[in-house]
C-alpha cells in the first residue's frame, strides 16, 4: 500500500514538473501581439511645392460677374479688392492677368503641366497673349485648353506657380455657359528658386522598433511610404498583401501571395464629397512579411496630417484641408515568427 502511494506521488510530481517546464518555454503556442500606433509618418511629403486639387467653376467676366475674378493661389480664395496685394491671377474672358501692380507676372510656355519642373526666371508680363493657352474652333466656337502648354505665375510674394486649365465651361461641359474656369495648380512655397518640384523620397519604417530607418538598402525596415503607395522591403525578402478582414479579426497571416507594394488600401473620392480625397478602405488590413521572417498586420487610419475628421467642412475644403502624405496607422507584429496573431 505504501509502495503504491509512493509510486503515485512520483508520477504526479513528474507530470507537474513536465507541465511547468512546457509552460515556461513559451513555445507551445503563439505569443499574444500588442497593437501599436504610428502617427504622422511622412511619405514623400512635398516640402517645396503644394499641389492643389482642381478648382472648379471660377467665374470670369460673365453676365452675372462682369470684369475679372481675382484669385489667391495660396489660400484658394477669391479676393474682391483688385488693389489688394494678396491675389495672384485674374480670370476674365480668354485673357488672364497677373497682379502686376504688386510685382506679379504671368506667361504661357510650351511645356505640359506634368513635365514643367522649373519656372522661367524672366519673361513675365501683366497678361497672357491671345490664344496662348487655348485653341479656338471656328466651326464650333469652342475654347479648348492646350495640353502641351502651361501657365506660369509669379506672385507678388516672389513665389512661382504653374497652372493647367482643364475647362473653360461651367461644370466642364461645353454645352454650358463659358468663362467658368476649372484648373489644377502647383504653388511653390519657398521663394528662393524657380523649382516647381521636389525629389521623390520614401520613408522607411521598422515595425519592430517603431522607428524610421534612413538606409533604403537596409534589411532593418519593413514598410515604406511614398505618395499613396505602401511598399515592402522586397529586396531583402519582405512582402505585403491586403485582406478584406477588419484588423481586430485577423488572427493568422497568409504564407503566400505577398507582393512588393500595395495601392488597394485606399479609395479616391473624385468629385464625391469630400472631393479629391484619399481615404482608407474600411475593413481592410495589410499584412506585412518582414525581412527577418516575421509577420505584422497594419490598419491604415489616415493619409492626412493630424488624422483629421474627414466629415468636417474644413476637410471638405481643399484650401483648409491638412497636408496629405502623412500616414497614421495601427499595427501589430508577431515577434515569435509564427503566422498567428492570437
Amino acid at each position: 500500500m505504501q509502495l503504491t502511494q509512493h509510486k503515485l506521488l512520483v508520477v504526479l510530481l513528474f507530470a507537474s514538473l513536465a507541465f511547468t517546464a512546457c509552460d515556461s518555454t513559451g513555445n507551445d503556442g503563439p505569443q499574444p501581439v500588442v497593437a501599436e500606433m504610428a502617427e504622422d509618418i511622412p511619405g514623400n511629403v512635398n516640402t517645396l511645392s503644394a499641389t492643389r486639387a482642381p478648382e472648379e467653376n471660377v467665374e470670369g467676366n460673365t453676365e452675372t460677374n462682369p470684369g475679372y475674378t481675382f484669385f489667391d493661389l495660396n489660400t484658394g480664395e477669391i479676393i474682391e479688392d483688385s488693389t489688394d496685394a494678396s491675389w495672384d491671377i485674374g480670370f476674365g474672358g480668354t485673357t488672364l492677368i497677373a497682379n502686376a501692380g504688386h510685382g506679379g507676372g504671368i506667361q504661357v510656355i510650351s511645356t505640359g503641366y506634368a513635365d514643367l519642373q522649373d519656372a522661367p526666371a524672366d519673361g513675365y508680363a501683366s497678361e497672357t497673349e491671345r490664344s496662348s493657352w487655348y485653341d479656338y474652333d471656328f466651326n464650333t466656337h469652342f475654347i479648348t485648353p492646350k495640353k502641351d502648354h502651361s501657365i506660369v505665375v509669379q506672385t507678388p510674394e516672389g513665389e512661382f506657380a504653374k497652372i493647367e486649365i482643364l475647362s473653360y465651361y461651367r461644370d466642364s461641359d461645353t454645352e454650358n455657359e463659358s468663362r467658368f474656369f476649372t484648373f489644377n495648380y502647383t504653388l511653390q512655397t519657398e521663394a528662393e528658386n524657380t523649382q516647381l518640384y521636389h525629389e521623390d523620397t520614401e520613408t522607411y519604417f521598422d515595425l519592430d522598433t517603431g522607428e524610421i530607418v534612413e538606409d533604403a538598402s537596409s534589411s532593418q525596415w519593413d514598410i515604406a511610404f511614398s505618395g499613396t503607395a505602401i511598399n515592402a522591403n522586397a529586396e531583402n525578402g519582405g512582402g505585403i498583401l491586403d485582406l478584406n478582414i477588419p484588423f481586430a479579426d485577423v488572427t493568422e497571416a497568409p504564407t503566400e501571395g505577398y507582393e512588393e507594394d500595395n495601392s488597394n488600401w485606399y479609395s479616391y473620392t473624385g468629385n464625391t464629397p469630400p472631393s479629391h480625397a484619399v481615404l482608407p478602405v474600411d475593413g481592410l488590413t495589410l499584412i506585412v512579411q518582414t525581412p527577418d521572417g516575421k509577420y505584422a498586420k497594419v490598419r491604415m487610419i489616415s493619409y492626412y496630417e493630424g488624422n483629421p475628421d474627414t466629415s468636417t467642412e474644413e476637410f471638405a475644403d481643399s484650401a483648409t484641408r491638412p497636408e496629405a502624405r502623412y500616414f497614421t496607422f495601427e499595427y501589430a507584429v508577431q515577434t515569435d515568427g509564427s503566422v498567428y496573431f492570437e
